[in-house]
């Protein structure tokens, strides 16, 4: 047998070591989110629940006092049983964690930040050749809120985190003035900011389930549109990244590479498109993330006459013109990186508009 709550305790700890080394790069408004819905994981909390001012002060403060302690520290190898593992060996890990119900992730998001996660399989799936896990209960997780990951030919979509994310939403919703994508994609699903205060928490928290349930395969298209997009992209992407740490540089290759994803014909687009999830529609626009506006426009357009016609080849119109001014962005990129003198201020003042 093996200890889940000892194994927990170690990837907790590569979390935190993570965490020490990355927090400073976030905005504050967005690390003070970040640090609330790790609040509430942590302590199992309700998304509703008012926490109060001095407990969750309390809280951060002993978490940047570890912060400091662990901020020069090497992450460390999880121990499973009487073997070790390093911490990136998602592979190896996860087949000593078979037949428990728990599920291992490792990567590297934003920032090329080390990403950690321990959590409960709810879901196991397979499309074509990739497996798809669906996590529930995240036992260890970091800062980073990514809700969905691909390792290989494994797709990992977080529940939970996606779940705390759209709670994120309802909240923005209600403090906006005016009615946006937001508005429509709620309604979508039958909730209006008008009916809100009508509606329990308990109610409210199987409505917003039934959301994070509907939209985890919006998330999985995602994902497989980034797989279809590997050969496209191939090793010099990759390697022009890690030249490009913590510039607006990098947030557009990464913005550009999720448009990629989204509007090739393999991805979240095509799939919304053919199933005529208006409800997804609406909250990709709601969502526009890094520089997605500046790549992408044309879903902008196509927005805002598709609620007036709910026309889908307006979509599919917008989807293939990204699609292609993607591919455009790629092909100059290249033909920059092969001339062996790309960099953040190249990028920044020849392609960012």
């Amino acid at each position: 047998m093996i200890n889940i709550d000892s194994i927990a305790e170690q990837v907790k700890l590569n979390c935190n070591i993570s965490d020490a080394g990355y927090w400073g790069y976030y905005l504050p408004c967005g690390l003070l989110l970040r640090l609330r819905d790790l609040y509430r994981i942590e302590n199992g909390s309700k998304p509703w629940e008012k926490i109060g001012t001095d407990r969750i002060a309390g809280w951060i403060g002993e978490r940047e006092g570890l912060w400091q302690e662990l901020e020069t520290d090497d992450f460390h190898h999880i121990l499973i049983g009487n073997k070790e593992y390093r911490p990136f060996d998602v592979k190896g890990i996860n087949a000593a964690l078979q037949g428990h119900g728990i599920i291992y992730g490792a990567g590297y998001g934003n920032l090329l930040k080390p990403v950690f996660i321990l959590a409960e399989l709810i879901e196991k799936n397979r499309i074509g050749r990739y497996y798809v896990y669906v996590l529930g209960r995240e036992r260890a997780r970091d800062l980073s809120t990514v809700p969905a990951m691909i390792q290989g030919n494994t797709i990992i979509i977080r529940y939970e985190t996606m779940n705390l994310f759209f709670w994120d939403k309802l909240e923005e919703m209600k403090a906006r003035k005016s009615c946006g994508a937001l508005y429509h994609a709620f309604s979508e699903y039958g909730i209006s900011k008008e009916g809100l205060s009508q509606i329990s928490p308990e109610k409210l928290e199987k409505d917003l389930a039934k959301i994070t349930r509907e939209e985890i395969s919006t998330y999985i298209y995602h994902e497989l549109g980034e797989a279809s997009q590997r050969r496209l992209l191939g090793s010099w992407w990759k390697e022009l990244l890690v030249k490009l740490p913590y510039s607006r540089a990098e947030m557009f290759l990464r913005s550009l590479k999720d448009v990629l994803a989204d509007t090739c014909d393999k991805g979240m687009l095509s799939y919304v498109i053919k199933n005529k999830k208006a409800g997804s529609l609406f909250f990709y626009i709601a969502f526009p993330g890094g520089l997605r506006k500046n790549i992408f426009p044309d879903i902008v357009t196509a927005y805002e006459e598709f609620i007036k016609t709910r026309d889908w080849n307006i979509v599919e119109k917008a989807r293939l013109a990204g699609y292609n001014r993607a591919k455009g962005y790629v092909k100059k990129l290249r033909e920059i990186y092969d001339t062996g003198s790309i960099s953040a201020e190249i990028i920044e003042q020849g392609l960012i508009m």
